[in-house]
């Protein structure tokens, strides 16, 4: 009976316990006890569910008399499992000063409050009441509170498992209760799973920290230590990952722009072969870091400002809270253009070719690779930037200039430092607060290739948005792009330029893909300049859309849907994200640019015509001779012998080099405009649009490319609806707080953020609070409409370039700071109308009368270096 029993057990599905019960009644002999089958068949039921051998004929064998039964379901009791207890508080003792303002106060509970319940919230908190201060002192106290009871709801949660493992059944049913109790061992254990995983990258981040606070060695806080004397320490400390020269290589590292005088260098700018026939391999690198990392994250708080230097600002504002800052970890992220230390790289400026250049290093062979990349100094700097809380971007900035300021010991500690920019990657599994300008959170792709979430994924994290009342502007800004008449007409000329000298070298899909993008440039030059070149099909939407533009002089801008736009330039049969992707993989892009500033700078020159002596029948000197294009012919300059008449002359192609490319080496900013417009219309979705503006016409004649600048003729792309690009992060983030000191009305962002992600009004917590001076001590603002003078103060786009409101301007600042006994702040709308400015002044003197009277300080273009200027 024992046998059979435990063929009958095994052989039933958990769909058919019922049954199982009334075979139990059938075949049991009332001599076994239940306790003695339970026993024997614990240690097997685990293949019970997998093992359906025999089901059918055990059931036709049934009696028909005995009806199959279902049992009800498992007691809800099964997967109730204890409950997580959120944290409470009231008071924040790390706030830095000893009596908040009322405002503070409450907005540090709301917040508090809002993440304990795992709900979002809209902000409202007027400039200069401490916001980011108040905001960070009740995130990281939630923080901290949320990962103590973390752990003390783990311990529950093992008991309970522990419990239930070692429970046993004695009853009659014990189908039923082995049923429930294995249902409960797996809840317990994917509740149990994830907790753990924290657990231990907070036991990681807990250790880092305790190790670097306790060495003497190592601590930016101690003595008010620059990163240089850190540095040097930090060297000194890993004494075996510098290299054996001494760190010669990366100081004598070879720039990457070519400048070779030998025609063996252009096989460095020939292009991959077809990226479709292999999938589109993702970068070597990437793939590698991505096979050896885990999914073990902290618990993280990404904070988001607009630019780097208010991220700066928030971390002197975290800076003044010791006790809370010396307790948990913090990552400022930043692209390789900020954090790359290998000059030849970060020398590049454009932030497309520093990549491609880095990714260029790190995939390439041994003798090519990134001394800064090697994986000991790269981990070994991670655990540096966690556990002594030192920012990858001040490191970066003072290991570049460590070799100008003491070449020998720094030198050597750059090398030993590594590239801080995978140092960074790395150490942002265990960062619990992520420090992050809006686009790399907002873009799909850069959150991915910067390592946020898993796999781009920001479930379970917190997000602050700051300065919120920018965010769907900057949504906006981050999915629109826009390239000019100029750009498309240079990128023509650089990709006609390459395929010509690489026509009989390119495989028939890299050929495709390069006529395909020159094509593109070309019909998205004739959209601006109104001459549509659709297929005949189309003939009438051209005609449509060229009215429109050729209205009249002053020609308008257009607007088109994507779909429109590509059928109206007769590129709809192109498959843009095929062509996005070859462009983007296999460093095509940084291929064809260096074939440019080679191409232009060593190939124009014309070369001396060899003698008798030197010309030979080699194989080399035939392939010379062949890859040097074919001989043109050219007419001669003569105004009074007739065209047809006119004697031909042959050159050769470099004659011609000369004058038709010698501008190639400036046409790589151009073509990477036009790739990132390609981008945006590939990930466009139903609200994209694209606005034709059109050259200037006279006529029949189009101006020539130099006078054409962006405003006057291009292409843009934006967006109309910048919410939905935020539902998935705001579906998958455990909370979102949109902070601004001006987010009224909350309507707009209830609409536009969260309806449209699944959360409703109750998901969200409102907030607003006044300034914390009364109204009646507030200062009072006074707005002036003119000059001293008279003039008046028209800063308009159409009368801002006026050289009299301009002077106006200057002498009214001076007088300003004759009367004013601390220092000015002055405003400009953009960078480019304060260099108008700043040359206006200096030309009529004004500049020199305010050095004069105060010190001044310009704003620079870089974010980064504006901490520079500010000290």
């Amino acid at each position: 009976s024992c046998f059979l029993l435990l063929w009958v057990k095994r052989s039933l599905p958990h769909s058919l316990y019922g049954v199982g019960s009334e075979i139990w009644k059938i075949i049991s002999p009332s001599t076994l006890l239940v306790s003695d089958s339970v026993c024997l068949l614990d240690g097997i039921m685990e293949e019970f569910e997998n093992d359906t051998f025999g089901d059918e004929l055990l059931l036709a064998s049934l009696d028909s008399t005995v009806a199959p039964t279902q049992t009800p379901p498992a007691n809800s009791t099964a997967t109730h499992l204890p409950e997580y207890k959120p944290p409470t508080r009231s008071i924040f003792p790390s706030f830095p000063y000893s009596t908040p303002y009322p405002q503070q106060i409450s907005l540090m509970q709301t917040v508090y409050s809002c993440l304990a319940s795992a709900k979002c919230a809209v902000i409202e908190s007027p400039t200069g009441t401490g916001k980011s201060l108040s905001l960070l002192a009740s995130c990281l106290h939630w923080l901290l509170d949320h990962n103590e009871a973390t752990g003390a709801h783990l311990a529950l949660l093992r008991d309970d498992l522990k419990a239930t493992v070692n429970c046993t059944h004695s009853g009659p049913d014990w189908v039923q209760a082995y049923a429930q109790r294995r249902e409960r061992r797996l809840a317990l254990n994917s509740a149990i799973e994830p907790l753990e995983s924290q657990q231990s990258a907070l036991c990681k981040v807990n250790k880092l920290i305790e190790e670097y606070s306790s060495s003497s060695s190592i601590s930016m806080a101690k003595s008010g230590r620059t990163f240089s004397q850190l540095a040097r320490e930090y060297a000194s400390l890993f004494p075996d990952s510098l290299p054996s020269d001494g760190g010669r290589r990366a100081r004598e590292a070879k720039p990457l722009s070519v400048r070779e005088k030998t025609d063996e260098d252009e096989d460095k700018f020939l292009v991959a072969s077809s990226l479709l026939e292999v999938g589109f391999p993702k970068d070597e690198e990437e793939e590698k870091e991505k096979e050896g990392s885990t999914d073990t994250r902290v618990l993280q708080i990404i904070y988001c400002s607009r630019t780097h230097s208010q991220l700066g600002q928030v971390l002197a504002e975290l800076k003044k809270m010791p006790s809370l800052a010396e307790r948990i970890s913090v990552v400022t992220l930043a692209s390789r253009q900020l954090l790359c230390v290998n000059q030849p790289v970060f020398s590049l400026k454009n932030a497309a070719l520093v990549r491609d250049a880095c990714l260029d290093l790190v995939g390439g062979p041994k003798q090519k690779n990134c001394v800064f990349r090697a994986k000991a100094r790269v981990n070994a700097l991670s655990e540096l930037l966690i556990g002594a809380r030192v920012s990858a971007h001040e490191a970066a900035a003072a290991l570049r200039s460590a070799g100008r300021e003491e070449k020998c010991d720094i030198e050597e500690a750059v090398v030993a430092a590594g590239c801080p920019y995978y140092a960074n990657r790395a150490a942002l599994p265990l960062a619990q607060l992520v420090l992050a300008p809006y686009q790399t959170v907002l873009v799909p792709g850069l959150r991915q290739a910067s390592g946020l979430g898993t796999d781009g994924n920001l479930r379970d994290t917190v997000l602050i948005f700051d300065e919120a009342h920018n965010l769907l502007d900057a949504v906006a800004a981050s999915f629109s792009a826009s390239v000019s008449h100029a750009d498309l007409a240079s990128s023509g000329r650089l990709l006609g330029a390459y395929m010509d000298r690489y026509r009989s070298r390119l495989s028939a899909i890299a050929l495709l893909r390069l006529r395909q993008l020159k094509q593109v440039a070309a019909a998205a030059s004739a959209s601006i300049s109104g001459e549509f070149q659709g297929l005949a099909g189309q003939r009438r939407h051209r005609l449509d859309a060229q009215q429109r533009i050729r209205a009249s002089v002053d020609a308008k801008e257009t607007v088109y849907t994507t779909s429109e736009w590509l059928l109206v330039t007769g590129i709809d049969h192109i498959n843009l994200d095929q062509l996005v992707e070859y462009l983007r993989q296999g460093h095509c892009l940084q291929k064809i640019i260096g074939f440019g500033k080679w191409f232009g700078s060593v190939r124009s020159r014309p070369r001396t015509k060899p003698t008798s002596a030197t010309v030979g029948l080699s194989l080399s000197t035939c392939l010379e001779k062949l890859t040097g294009g074919p001989r043109r012919v050219v007419k001669e300059e003569d105004e009074n012998v007739p065209s047809l008449t006119k004697k031909r002359k042959v050159v050769s192609a470099q004659a011609v080099e000369v004058s038709q490319n010698s501008d190639l080496e400036s046409c790589g900013p151009g073509l990477i405009a036009l790739l990132s417009f390609l981008e945006a219309l590939a990930q466009s979705e139903s609200d994209g649009r694209v606005i034709v503006s059109p050259v200037q016409v006279t006529g029949r004649t189009l101006q020539s490319d130099s006078d054409c600048v962006p405003h006057d003729g291009g292409l843009r792309f934006i967006i109309l609806n910048p919410g939905r690009y935020l539902q998935d992060i705001v579906r998958d983030a455990r909370s979102v707080l949109l902070v601004g000191g001006t987010m009224k009305p909350f309507e707009e962002f209830m609409e536009q953020v969260f309806r449209p992600a699944g959360k409703d009004d109750a998901d969200v917590v409102l907030f607003s609070c006044d300034h914390v001076i009364d109204a009646e001590r507030q200062l009072v603002i006074y707005s002036l409409s003119q000059s001293p003078k008279g003039l008046s103060w028209d800063f308009t786009f159409k009368n801002r370039m006026n050289p009299s409101l301009m002077s106006a301007c200057g002498e009214f600042i001076c007088e300003l700071c004759e009367v004013t006994p601390g220092g000015l702040a002055v405003f400009f709308p953009s960078f480019d109308y304060l260099g108008t400015i700043w040359t206006h002044w200096k030309t009529t003197g004004l500049l020199q009368r305010l050095q004069n009277i105060k010190k001044l300080f310009r704003e620079p273009r870089q974010s980064t270096a504006l901490s520079q200027v500010n000290t």
